[in-house]
Formats: structure tokens, sequence, C-alpha cells
């Protein structure tokens, strides 16, 4: 048979194949040509690579406690306030309204009229400064704070030095002329400033502002109705 004669049985041969397999073609197996099986080469021994030494106890526990504190500084928005530096803070334990009465407490403000902020966004009081700050955790910390309009300073200044009493006056109560000064009892709870100082303890503890300032309002309805 000559070349040309093969080629054109062969492309006969072709002719009444179809040109693509069908959807439900099915090749059966036991016609394929037989050939060696093929394995995957063995893997030097040990297969895996060896794990690296653990550091030492010591010293991670002495890099976990010198990360534990941080410094942070509380920067008010207008120059007319003072600005609060503050060392040795566990970032994990101080909440932001922490925070807030550090820096109430330090320039005389009212703590209900003090926001702080981070990275000019307003910081949760319920949060803790590692859960705001986040992966920016550094040694130092600043953080903004604003002042809202109404708030007027009290001047800081030092307990004064009361001598101790006597054994006279001890016990004396009313009958000594002694009075107690300032608003007590009823006069306290009016003021909406003992409101907000509860609020504020109330989300400290249970970390969450929302139920914090539903409780206070469901423990202030309850008291202006037994009133």
């Amino acid at each position: 048979m000559s070349e040309l004669q093969f080629c054109r049985q062969f492309l006969s041969a072709l002719d009444s194949r179809p040109v693509k397999l069908s959807s439900d073609h099915i090749a059966d197996a036991r016609q394929y040509p037989a050939q060696a099986a093929f394995t995957l080469p063995r893997l030097p021994h040990p297969p895996h690579p060896q794990r690296p030494n653990p550091k030492s106890t010591l010293s991670a526990s002495a890099a976990d406690n010198a990360a534990q504190t941080i410094s942070v500084t509380l920067k008010p928005m207008k120059s007319t306030s003072p600005t609060v530096p503050l060392s040795s803070i566990d970032p994990s334990k101080t909440s932001i309204f922490d925070l807030k009465s550090s820096y109430a407490s330090n320039s005389g403000l009212p703590a209900a009229k003090i926001k702080i902020l981070y990275k000019k966004k307003p910081a949760v009081d319920s949060k803790t400064v590692a859960e705001v700050i986040g992966q920016d955790a550094r040694d130092s910390v600043e953080f903004s704070v604003m002042v809202m309009a109404g708030a007027t300073a009290t001047p800081v200044t030092s307990p004064p030095v009361v001598a101790p009493l006597t054994e006279a006056e001890k016990g004396l109560g009313v009958e000594s002329g002694l009075a107690v000064q300032g608003p007590s009892g009823k006069e306290v709870v009016v003021d909406d400033e003992f409101w907000e100082d509860l609020s504020g303890f109330i989300v400290q503890r249970i970390r969450d502002e929302k139920e914090g300032r539903r409780l206070v309002d469901v423990f202030r309805q309850a008291w202006e109705k037994e009133r």
C-alpha cells in the first residue's frame, strides 16, 4: 500500500467518526493500553522539617510584662484645656471611662461634658484602651479630648488639713454644732450630674453602653414614680 492510499483510507475512517464526543460517551477502561503505574517518589527522612526551638519561658514572660503597660496622653482639642499625661496604664484593664474620669479629676471639668476620641472618632466608654487602639498598640498612645459647650472647670485644690477631733468632739453629731456642707439626700438625686455619674459607673461594670443607659432610665423612672 502506498502512502497516498494509506492517507486516504485513514481520512475516510476519521470522517465516519463524530468530530466531538457526545455528552453520554462512555469509554471502557479495560480497553486502555497497558502501562506501568506511576508512583510519587519517597520523601527524605524525616518527612517534615524540624520545629524551631521555642523561646525560653522567662524571656516570653518578660516581654509580656514589658508590653503590659503603656503611656497615654490626653490632649484637648482646644488649647484652653490642659493636657494630661498618664503613665503605666494597663490597656487591657483600663476603660475609656477611666480615662475620662482621670481627665476630669485633673482638669476640674465634669466627666459628663468630656468625650474621648481616638483618630478623630469617638470612643465608647465601655471599651478598654486595648480594644480601641487594636493593632496600633505601642509604648505611648495619644487620645483627643473634646470638651462640650457649657462645661465649667472647677479649681482642683488639695483638701485642707483638718486637725483631728478631740475626745470631747467625737460622736457629738448635731449637738456639737457641726453641719454637713453641700446638698444631700434627694437634692443630690434630682441633679442630672448624679444620673450621668451613675450611667458611667454602670456602663463601666457591664461593658455595654446601650444596656447601661437603659438600666439608668429604668432606675430613674422608678425613683421619680416613688418620690
